[in-house]
């Protein structure tokens, strides 16, 4: 294990010289896992250090080390530093409107990761674009992660008043729209009466939610708005990009934002 993976260590990482030999251990076993996801009879004892290297470039191989590094006895500056990597690995468009690499994965667990930058207060605005493009992408990035961790990340960012309002709104829309329906209206109910999110955004989620549609007109107009999606057409293409890539919450999700909506109306009230 000698030169090449212990350069790319501490190239990538603020690693500490007693932490470089665990990280070499991890990056291995990662390494090793993901090449018997692709292929059960893979020779992994044969692995050098320049595959590891090449491995962790790949976001879901990443993903399994930063996994490993963040249940290690690792600093928390150099975890920190791996799930930032973790981030870098998602492609994100240069321009609006550009085409999007749907062969691109994530890292694996990446709501793991989302978790520990809001628990670590390292979360930041760049980092919520990446999760959005990321389940606009492909939504089994929230649907495969577990209820607990995606109701906490999703509680935490709607939250998080130093992010913009807008890029909440389309998280918790993707969030809810990727949960099954009870754990959707779970969800919403919790989001509604916590007080210590916004009013603001109690309102426009509930508002986003509350469409026929499951909210999938709002949702693509925020995307086109955001640079999710291209202007729409009433082209065949159109209709089935649309289609595949816009998102609609369960019907029980929706009649909740109605009746919530239509309950503050009476009051005359905005939530507080």
């Amino acid at each position: 294990m000698a030169e090449a993976l212990l350069a790319f260590l501490e190239r990538e990482f603020p690693v500490i010289p007693t932490e470089t030999r665990v990280l070499q251990l991890l990056a291995y076993d990662a390494v090793a896992e993901f090449q018997r996801s692709l292929d059960p009879a893979a020779q992994v004892a044969e692995l050098s250090d320049e595959d590891v290297v090449s491995r962790l470039h790949d976001p879901r191989a990443f993903g399994l080390f930063a996994r490993r590094v963040h249940d290690a006895r690792v600093s928390r500056e150099v975890k920190i530093a791996v799930a930032e990597r973790a981030f870098d690995l998602i492609p994100i468009p240069a321009f609006e409107h550009d085409a999007f690499p749907v062969a691109e994965r994530t890292p694996s667990g990446l709501l793991r990761i989302v978790r520990f930058l809001l628990e670590n207060e390292s979360f930041s605005v760049l980092h919520l674009l990446h999760l959005i493009y990321a389940a606009f992408l492909d939504p089994g990035v929230l649907r495969s992660a577990d209820r607990v961790t995606r109701t906490w990340v999703l509680m935490a960012i709607v939250a998080r008043e130093e992010l913009p309002e807008t890029q909440r709104l389309i998280a918790a829309f993707q969030f809810l729209a990727a949960m099954a329906p009870r754990d959707a209206a779970a969800a919403f109910d919790g989001i509604v009466k916590a007080k210590h999110v916004s009013p603001a955004v109690r309102t426009g989620l509930a508002a986003a939610l509350s469409g026929s549609d499951g909210g999938r007109a709002w949702f693509a107009a925020v995307a086109i708005q955001e640079g999710l999606l291209p202007p729409g057409n009433e082209s065949e293409a159109s209709k089935i990009e649309f289609a595949a890539r816009v998102p609609g919450v369960p019907e029980n999700v929706g009649a909740r934002a109605r009746r919530w909506l239509e309950r503050h109306a009476v009051e005359g009230r905005s939530p507080r």
